[in-house]
């Protein structure tokens, strides 16, 4: 037993090198004393400082206009970013030619999702012509912060299943204490009652009152009301965010074959949504240790990886979807 508990403890005190987030599963990171000390604020300092020298080094062929935009709101908005034949064929195999279909719910939204892995885009040619733009790739693993291949899915978020407002992700929240990144090629248009993504625009930048409030935070830690909360995953009352100087929520109802890349260690959130609508997009995700001083490089034993851990992501947190749901 006593050895079972050292080795645990080896391990949560190894994963504040990690991404690790949550204060409720490692009692280190949610420890009230340590987190007065300013455990958790010095995380997300060395994060920051880490991330913006990875992101420094993969600025070379990011325009200055892009980064600019990046540096002030914490996203990127790109209208028209593929040609239209290409992004046809791209539409066409977004509405039926999915791979195995996987879905979650919560609250009145299911959400379907089909991971893109390399066998699957060998059977989808404009998907597989997108991931291999270097123009998009190249913004992606710039707000990343690393070179690794994002990770590339189908995404369809449909407002029909589940509890009425119990939705967590229609709460402006962060999701982690590092930067982070998601992006989504929109397949259709969004109008504002398809649950549009909306983003607190410089809510990416670590600021002393946004520092005040993270320590905040952190001293409640384990006993934070809200469970994601609790698990590293912070929210925030639209109320609050003007005591934090963010003035300014970006709602994206926008037209299709618009890109939208965000650091989501910023304050986002769905927006509300009609009783059956959807939207459908390509989703990218990227999110590893933030500790590690230079990015990842474009290494295919390094992408194999990443994407088996991925797809096991994916698995552990989806059931199965018939194609007709």
């Amino acid at each position: 037993m006593k050895q079972n508990m050292f080795a645990k403890y080896l391990i949560w005190i190894a994963e504040i090198f990690t991404e690790a987030k949550s204060f409720e599963a490692n009692p280190i990171l949610g420890n009230r004393l340590l987190n007065r000390l300013g455990l958790h604020v010095i995380r997300l300092i060395m994060a920051r400082l880490i991330t913006a020298f990875r992101r420094w080094i993969l600025s070379w062929n990011i325009s200055s206009a892009h980064r600019r935009e990046f540096r002030h709101k914490g996203y990127l908005h790109i209208s028209n970013v593929l040609p239209p034949e290409l992004f046809k064929r791209l539409q066409d195999e977004g509405e039926h030619c999915w791979p195995e279909i996987r879905a979650f719910i919560q609250g009145d939204t299911t959400t379907r999702i089909a991971f893109l892995d390399q066998e699957a885009l060998k059977q989808l040619p404009a998907a597989r012509m997108l991931c291999e733009s270097s123009s998009i790739r190249d913004l992606l693993t710039y707000v990343a912060s690393t070179a690794i291949r994002p990770w590339p899915h189908f995404l369809r978020v449909c407002n029909r299943g589940g509890e009425v407002n119990d939705d967590p992700q229609k709460h402006f929240h962060s999701d982690t204490f590092h930067p982070t990144m998601k992006a989504w090629l929109f397949l259709e248009d969004v109008t504002a009652d398809k649950g549009p993504f909306q983003y607190v625009e410089g809510s990416h930048r670590l600021t002393l009152k946004r520092l005040c409030w993270e320590y905040r935070q952190s001293i409640q830690g384990r006993q934070l009301n809200e469970r994601y909360a609790a698990r590293g995953s912070l929210r925030i009352a639209e109320s609050e965010l003007a005591s934090l100087d963010l003035l300014h929520i970006q709602t994206f109802d926008v037209p299709a074959n618009t890109l939208v890349i965000a650091d989501t260690s910023g304050f986002h959130r769905r927006g509300e949504a009609a009783a059956g609508s959807s939207r459908l997009s390509v989703y990218f995700s990227s999110r590893l240790n933030p500790y590690i001083p230079f990015p990842l490089p474009d290494f295919e034993p390094i992408n194999r990886f990443a994407e088996k851990q991925v797809a096991k992501q994916v698995a552990s947190t989806t059931t199965r979807a018939t194609s007709n749901e």
